[in-house]
């Protein structure tokens, strides 16, 4: 008998790490980017943000819990680590100065209290994922962001 709710119990914590595993949608990069999105001229004032740009497919994961991989561009580094960061697909994109479309990075801040460890190597983040044109003063700042639960490296750190 002791065997038998040794095994339930095995069962039932296995299910509660898939359904917690499953909790977050794994999305790539390259479904984010694969299509053309062009700023609006800033010097232009009758230039307008394009309506519809993004795909119906990239819509869909508005307010989605997702978990994400890429490299870290910290905007707020302290002591304590990073609170705000943008996520990029490649270590490209982030430290030698190649240029990054609107549609190729994630804007991330780590859920309040929280901070990642600064780190340079790929870092999957997981949280509530939002999709659409930020604004700021009339410019778009943001297509992608990102409230992060957490932040690893592969490796769990």
């Amino acid at each position: 008998m002791r065997t038998l709710q040794t095994a339930v119990v095995f069962v039932a914590m296995t299910a509660a790490a898939l359904a917690a595993a499953a909790a977050y949608q794994p999305v790539a990069f390259s479904a984010l980017s694969n299509y053309e999105y062009e700023l609006p001229d800033p010097l232009e004032p009758s230039s307008k943000v394009p309506k519809n740009v993004i795909p119906a497919s990239v819509r869909a994961l508005n307010g989605k819990m997702i978990e994400i991989e890429g490299f870290m561009l910290p905007l707020d580094l302290t002591p304590e680590g990073v609170s705000v960061f943008m996520l990029n697909a490649s270590l490209d994109l982030c430290y030698f100065g190649a240029p990054v479309r609107m549609n190729e990075w994630v804007l991330v801040k780590m859920k309040a209290g929280t901070r990642a460890k600064f780190t340079h190597l790929a870092t999957t983040v997981k949280g509530r994922f939002e999709v659409g044109e930020e604004m700021r003063n009339g410019r778009v700042t943001s297509l992608y962001r990102l409230v992060a639960d957490v932040a690893e490296v592969e490796d769990g750190r």
